[in-house]
């Protein structure tokens, strides 16, 4: 009896790690991170009571809480990853999510969220996310990029179209389609996809030739919960600091001290007739990026005859 008992400590100890990993707290609320520590700077305790309160929240959600999706044990639960891009002092990485089967299938370039200033590529809600894609039948790639804590918003733009570079230049060693690529992003991921698409296609954009090179085998955009507006996170409807900090830090100022460089960076703004099909998600009770972003996003592009679906969450928040 004792025998049987010692041999299904491992098995339990898996199971205890395997549950925290895909707790409300790791999976949905690193953003928290940051903000305790700006916290700890300004006021320590005040930062020990808000990491109190967050610590009894997770308690209560531990049990009942889970990755938004989980597809269980799949083919392409195990990713194969790749150096991307190197800098002088980094490397930049992505996983690649293989369908069960492999084959010339579609790809989708998955940018996880963050705010620009925290978040990873593997992630286990990013990685449920890869994971239930290649459960689908698409190769996925999950990308790190440069956050805005030390870079600036271009930084964080050309590592995303850099990503997309390194995709294509090893399509036939990695096996997808490259004819048929998706960009997807959740939060601030989203924008770098969202912003990728319109760039490329605006009407005072590249000319035809970069326009080509830069979206080749490109069909659309999937955006969950995407920051359109970057100016509209200063605005009333939008009460997050971490929002604020995340665009600030990125931008390295406010809208009010250079609305120009907000609208430069706000792909609401640069959408044209020319633009990729889009699917926009968001929750009505989003508190980090206002519903209302996704609704001007889709009413743009309705307005150019721009192929667009909109799926709304009736009582989701930011993350669902």
């Amino acid at each position: 009896m004792r025998e049987r008992r010692r041999k299904s400590l491992p098995g339990r100890f898996s199971r205890l790690v395997r549950r925290l990993r895909r707790s409300w707290l790791l999976s949905n609320n690193h953003y928290l991170l940051p903000v305790f520590l700006l916290l700890a700077a300004a006021n320590g305790a005040l930062a020990l009571a808000g990491l109190a309160a967050a610590g009894l929240l997770y308690l209560h959600n531990l049990r009942k809480a889970k990755l938004p999706i989980d597809p269980g044990p799949v083919a392409g639960a195990a990713a194969e990853t790749f150096v991307y891009k190197s800098g002088g002092d980094y490397d930049l990485r992505l996983d690649l999510y293989r369908p069960a089967g492999g084959g010339r299938r579609p790809l989708v370039v998955f940018a996880h969220g963050g705010g620009w200033i925290s978040g990873y590529r593997a992630q286990p809600k990013n990685a449920s996310w890869c994971r239930f894609l290649a459960s689908r039948g698409f190769y996925a790639a999950s990308i790190d990029y440069r956050l805005a804590l030390r870079h600036r918003m271009d930084d964080l733009f050309e590592d995303f179209a850099d990503s997309i570079g390194y995709l294509r230049e090893n399509s036939a060693d990695l096996g997808y389609d490259p004819s048929r690529i998706i960009l997807m992003g959740l939060s601030a991921g989203a924008h770098l996809a969202l912003s990728y698409a319109a760039f490329h296609t605006a009407e005072n954009g590249d000319d035809a030739a970069t326009r080509s090179a830069a979206l080749r085998g490109i069909r659309g955009v999937v955006a969950y919960y995407c920051p359109s507006d970057l100016g509209a996170l200063f605005s009333d409807d939008d009460k997050s600091i971490f929002a604020r900090i995340g665009v600030g830090s990125a931008l390295g100022t406010t809208p009010g001290r250079d609305p120009q460089l907000y609208r430069r960076w706000s792909p609401l703004g640069s959408i044209g007739p020319r633009m990729l099909p889009v699917l926009a998600a968001h929750g009505r009770r989003d508190q980090i990026v206002p519903y209302r972003s996704s609704v001007d996003l889709i009413r743009r592009l309705k307005s150019l005859g721009v192929p667009c679906r909109f799926l709304v969450h009736k009582t989701g928040g930011h993350g669902f």
